[in-house]
């Protein structure tokens, strides 16, 4: 390991006693990692030893209330992509890619559009279009076999790590979503600069510069994995401004990224809104989606699936675009800007509004779900038949706090929004008219929080 002669800032948290020390010791991140690697396989194969929900709490339990909101959703929205650090799949194929051919990555697999396309139509569309396919242990299981298997195949054929910058699922929205946490990769640049062994790139398995991040004011595609602070102590990982690399210029080109946002609005949060939050609540029946659903399964009927959650999705889909296009189009003309210009610089203000959106229902349902799932999960795992019953009700008030992560997440983007156009030179009254209209996604998310709150609960 290259080691300077520093002291560390008291912002640089490879400086604190415990989690620092995680981070730079490769015994400890070794142990971390391999615990990780173990729940994935056991869930695995419980899901393909125990089939069904009645006899196996463990593998949904793994999968839907533990890996999926915290250990990405929460994890994103304050340390970025330090999830892809212990993840399984990386780390396993990181020693694959060392023994394997090294091929370059062919062309047409150099596509991220890949892997977010997997996301949406593997996991999130038959959530709402077969809402039980994926409930049961061996749908889970295989589920995540496949992928799995898919990644280490990858891992291994394709040099740099390919797979996970270019097909993975999941690195595929890390890559955008963590522009919103509070903590940023950095270098010490007075090292930097004369620096000739360039130690902390020799150790990185994706082939990336960390050097240069500070600069680009851009982690491209950094997973966190810390084995370049364990080369050289330059490397700094420290707490900044939340979401400053989202309202800061930056020489990165990420034209992905805002496309991620929209679809992402559109199929996780709108359609929530649609979907599970209204679908709750006294009008059910009188709603767009449930009427038009109402009336498919009377024409067209098929077994598993909700026509309800079909029309609610389709509704979010094309609700969200239209909003989006429209007021970016519209705003775009008034500043005589290409649309495309325009769409890439401002659109970056929709990330905090679906991540930070999405902490209210994590927040909620570890009280209403999560974490008697997981204590069940636990009981079925040594034997015990002890049963975890929830730590709260839909009926206790103070679960429903969480909804306040709804209107800091409208707070956060109006904000992001407003220096996004100040990075644009766009200042006085021209600013603020354009911030209303460009914003008008997020005084459409605000309408259906506050409509909500307003109506009754349904039966």
């Amino acid at each position: 390991m290259n080691m300077l002669e520093k002291t560390r800032s008291k912002l640089d948290i490879l400086g604190w006693p415990l989690i620092g020390l995680l981070f730079t010791n490769s015994k400890w991140m070794m142990a971390l990692r391999l615990f990780v690697l173990g729940l994935l396989v056991s869930a695995i194969y419980f899901g393909l030893v125990y089939p069904t929900e009645e006899v196996n709490p463990y593998t949904g339990a793994l999968f839907w209330s533990l890996f999926w909101p915290f250990f990405l959703i929460l994890t994103m929205a304050t340390l970025g992509t330090v999830f892809c650090g212990i993840c399984p799949h990386s780390f396993v194929g990181k020693y694959l890619n060392r023994v394997g051919p090294k091929k370059p990555l062919p062309v047409w697999l150099k596509n991220r559009w890949i892997g977010f396309a997997l996301l949406l139509l593997a996991y999130w569309v038959p959530i709402y279009i077969f809402p039980d396919v994926l409930k049961p242990p061996w749908v889970s299981a295989l589920f995540f076999l496949v992928l799995t298997l898919v990644a280490w195949t990858m891992f291994y054929l394709y040099r740099n790590m390919a797979y996970c910058s270019s097909v993975c699922p999941i690195g595929s929205v890390t890559s955008a979503f963590s522009k919103v946490g509070f903590v940023q990769l950095k270098t010490d640049q007075d090292h930097c600069q004369s620096c000739r062994s360039f130690d902390c790139t020799k150790a990185c398995e994706w082939n990336l510069r960390p050097y240069f991040f500070e600069k680009k004011n851009s982690m491209g595609d950094c997973t966190l994995c810390m084995d370049c602070s364990q080369a050289c102590n330059a490397v700094e990982l420290k707490v900044t401004k939340p979401s400053v690399q989202l309202w800061k210029p930056s020489s990165a080109k990420e034209p992905m990224n805002v496309w991620v946002y929209v679809w992402l609005l559109a199929v996780i949060s709108i359609t929530m809104r649609f979907h599970h939050s209204l679908g709750h609540s006294s009008i059910k029946e009188s709603l767009p989606w449930v009427r038009a659903g109402r009336w498919m399964e009377s024409v067209l009927p098929i077994p598993m699936l909700d026509w309800v959650g079909v029309m609610a999705l389709s509704m979010a889909v094309i609700s969200t675009f239209a909003i989006v296009w429209a007021s970016f189009a519209i705003s775009a003309k008034l500043l005589n800007m290409p649309f495309k210009d325009y769409f890439q610089s401002v659109g970056q203000f929709m990330a905090p509004l679906m991540l930070i959106g999405a902490l209210s229902h994590i927040g909620s349902f570890f009280f209403l779900h999560y974490a008697s799932d997981l204590m069940n999960a636990w009981y079925w795992l040594v034997g015990s038949m002890a049963t975890a019953k929830p730590l709260a009700t839909f009926r206790d008030g103070w679960v429903h706090l969480f909804g306040l992560f709804s209107y800091v997440a409208v707070i956060w983007a109006s904000v992001v929004l407003y220096k996004r156009l100040g990075l644009m030179k766009v200042s006085g009254v021209q600013r603020s008219l354009i911030w209303l209209l460009s914003g008008a996604i997020i005084w459409f998310y605000l309408f259906l929080v506050v409509f909500r709150a307003t109506i009754p609960h349904g039966h």
